[in-house]
Formats: C-alpha cells, structure tokens, sequence
C-alpha cells in the first residue's frame, strides 16, 4: 500500500470504499425522485387552491323539504350560461308531472346535459326558477335535494373495493338481500354472478377491470338502494356501449322506471321511442315536444335526426361487407 499508509489495512480500506459507496446511494436516490417531489409538490399546490374556493353552491338558511313521494319537476323561464357571453339554455319552461318519463335528444351542445344538472343543483341558474313539487331548489338542502334527485352520469365512478362496498357505498345498514334485489331490478345480477367471487369480486379505483356497460349496471343498482324513490335522470346511459350490455340495461330500465318520474337524456333515438314525451332541443331552446310518432308525423327536427340515425344503422353493416 506504501510506507506512508502503513498504518491502513487492507480490511479498513475495502470498509472505507463500501461505507463511501453506500453513503452516496441515498443522494443519488434523492435526485432520481427529484421529478416526482416536484410534481407531488405541484400536485399539493394544486389541491391547496382548490380547498380555499368558496362554493358557488349556497345552503339556504332555513331549507324545505319536500315530502311527495311522486315528484313533478318544473322549469319556469329558466336561463344558464357557464360563461356570461354564452347562453346555454335559453327561456326554458317545462313541466314533468308525476311518474312521467320524459326523454331529452338533440345534437351535441344542444343544452341537455346542462338542463340535468341544473334539476339536481349542480350548477344555479341565471335567470327563472326549477322547482321540485313546487318548491325552488334553492331553497332546499343539497343533503335533501340528493336524496330527491338521483343522477346516473354517463362514465359512474367505481371505487376502490369489492363490488359490494359499491352498492353499499360503505353503508353497513345495506343488507345483502338489499344489495341482490336491487342487482337483479336493475339488470346486473346476470354479470355480478359471474365474476370469481361474485358480490366480493374486488375493483380497481374507477371499476377499471369492468366495461363500461358493467359500471352502468352497478350505479343503476347503487341508486336505487340509496333512492329508491327518488326522480331518475340518466345522462347518455347507452351511449358508446355493446348492444347486448344495452338490452340489459334497457331492461333493467323498464322496471326501473315503472311510473317513476325520470327525465332520460338520450343520444340513440331507437332507446327513446317509448317515452311519454320528447324533447328535442337545439341551442338551447326546446323545439320539439310530443311522443315519437307525433314527432315523426310532424316531419320536423326529430324526424331528421331519427331517419339520419336509422340510415347511418343500416350502413354500418354494408360497409363491413
């Protein structure tokens, strides 16, 4: 080693050399997560900002309840806009009455969506009234008014859990008879018992090991344990799903909305032709009101949309032969 590092062994050398390496590996760890501190520092930055935002969403002061079972949702000169520069909907009066199903169709951007939301007190409105049995959402409590309104969106979240905590939604009051009749009502019984383990098939965050039809399925069967007399409003329940999973949830529909009050936002014509009325909405504004031959006799916005549809079906299958 040399005379002047007699006194160094050769065992404190390899010592020195490890102890070096290791003491290095931490700092080189360091700067190899150095990109996902600052992106986890960004995300908390992020979320920081988003719990100091003040609710647009008001409690009222002293809410109403409304105690019908049988609801009627009523639109009284309703105007919305998301940006003050564009309208959504404009002047819109409409009227559900009491176990009516009501279907809503148009092109996209027509105003359906936001005409939901509004029922349910996502957002609040710019101008005129939505009353639930004659009292104005604004006055009731959102804890109240979720129990009275139950919205199926078009992409239901699942999480992270076994197909039972997602119909219990973590509620240990819901039974397992609850869980399988609600299951078996709204058409998802056929696919539960399937799945290895059944009731207890395990999800991954957002039902990402299910399709989507599945997850329409299983919020279909969640509602109806959590409202069971709620008003429905589906959003797009069929949209961007197999025909086979479409038949199981239209006839999970069927019994489903047997003399409920629903409102269906719908964009294949052919799951809405047993409605008791249609919408047909464009820029906002309803244009069409009746029942679907009413519609069709009258030759006008619907009977376009509903001929385009039918001959766009009919095309599919020539253009794969």
């Amino acid at each position: 080693i040399g005379s002047k590092l007699r006194w160094v062994s050769l065992g404190m050398l390899i010592s020195f050399i490890q102890y070096t390496r290791r003491s290095f590996e931490p700092i080189l760890l360091l700067s190899e997560q150095f990109t996902q501190i600052q992106t986890a520092l960004s995300a908390g930055e992020r979320i920081a900002r988003m719990l100091h935002i003040e609710p647009k969403i008001v409690e009222p002061e002293q809410p109403i309840k409304v105690t019908v079972r049988q609801k009627t949702v009523t639109f009284e000169h309703v105007s919305f806009s998301y940006e003050p520069s564009t309208p959504v909907l404009r002047d819109i009066n409409l009227q559900i009455l009491p176990g009516q199903r009501v279907a809503v169709v148009g092109a996209t951007g027509a105003g359906k969506t936001s005409l939901a939301g509004l029922i349910a007190r996502f957002y609040d409105v710019d101008a005129g009234r939505v009353l639930i049995s004659g009292v104005d959402v604004r006055d009731m409590a959102l804890s109240d008014l979720r129990k009275c309104v139950m919205v199926v969106p078009q992409n239901p979240y699942c999480f992270n859990g076994t197909i039972a905590d997602n119909l219990r939604l973590f509620d240990p009051s819901v039974t397992y008879e609850q869980m399988v009749k609600a299951a078996e009502t709204a058409s998802a019984a056929p696919f539960i018992n399937k799945l290895p383990g059944g009731y207890d098939y395990p999800l991954l965050p957002g039902g990402g090991n299910l399709s989507q039809g599945q997850r329409q399925l299983l919020a279909l069967a969640r509602a109806l344990i959590h409202n069971p007399d709620s008003l429905l409003v589906l959003d797009e329940a069929t949209s961007s799903i197999d025909t086979e999973t479409e038949e199981l949830i239209q006839e999970g529909l069927r019994r489903i909305l047997h003399n409920r009050t629903s409102l269906i936002i719908a964009h294949r014509l052919s799951t809405v032709r047993d409605a008791d009325r249609i919408l047909v909405m464009k820029r906002g504004q309803i244009m069409e009101d009746g029942k679907h031959d009413e519609l069709l006799r009258l030759n006008g916005l619907y009977a376009r949309l509903y001929h385009r549809q039918f001959a766009e079906s009919v095309a599919l299958p020539q253009a794969g032969d």
